[in-house]
């Protein structure tokens, strides 16, 4: 009994030693807990409300509402939806605009090689993109009877990438039938 007591005793002196760090220790965890409970259920609730939006753009692509909502919601899936209908559409001036979007680099590089396909002309080296533009690159050479230049374009290609075996066979074929060499 007379240790329990003592135990009780130091941990009382404890306590009120530092009471005040305990108690804001305890009240900062409790407004951490809550801030990110109500985060996370805004999120969630912009995520359906831009979900239901674009489900509703895809049922009928008129709903202005719909595209106000999207766009104040989820300004990334917006974009998206832009870039969906301009290719549905050939329109230019819209994947044009979306190739120097800066803020979402996939919808950047697909809008650029899109926008450089409408307009005939060889789309510019991407990041995401850039083993498929020097396939592209290098087929068009290959058409042409530039077999050396076709080769530079296909060796650019990373090893890993599992486009290299695609440039592999298409240089391959291209040299034999062609050239009568590899």
């Amino acid at each position: 009994e007379e240790q329990f007591l003592e135990s009780i005793i130091k941990g009382e002196r404890f306590f009120k030693k530092y009471k005040k760090i305990i108690i804001s220790t305890i009240i900062v965890l409790i407004v951490a807990g809550v801030s990110y409970s109500v985060m996370d259920f805004l999120n969630n609730k912009r995520l359906n409300e831009s979900n239901k939006a674009y489900l509703s753009l895809k049922a009928n692509p008129n709903d202005k509402k719909a595209l106000e909502i999207l766009k104040s919601k989820n300004e990334r899936l917006y974009n998206f939806y832009r870039f969906e209908v301009a290719i549905k559409n050939s329109d230019k001036a819209v994947l044009k605009e979306l190739s120097s979007y800066n803020k979402d680099p996939v919808i950047s590089d697909l809008s650029s090689y899109e926008f450089a396909s409408l307009e005939g002309k060889t789309p510019k080296k991407s990041i995401l993109l850039g083993g498929f533009v020097n396939l592209q690159n290098g087929y068009n050479k290959l058409k042409e009877d530039k077999i050396t230049e076709a080769r530079v374009e296909f060796a650019k290609i990373n090893l890993n990438s599992p486009l290299k075996n695609v440039a592999n066979s298409l240089e391959h074929y291209q040299g034999k039938s062609k050239k009568g060499n590899k």
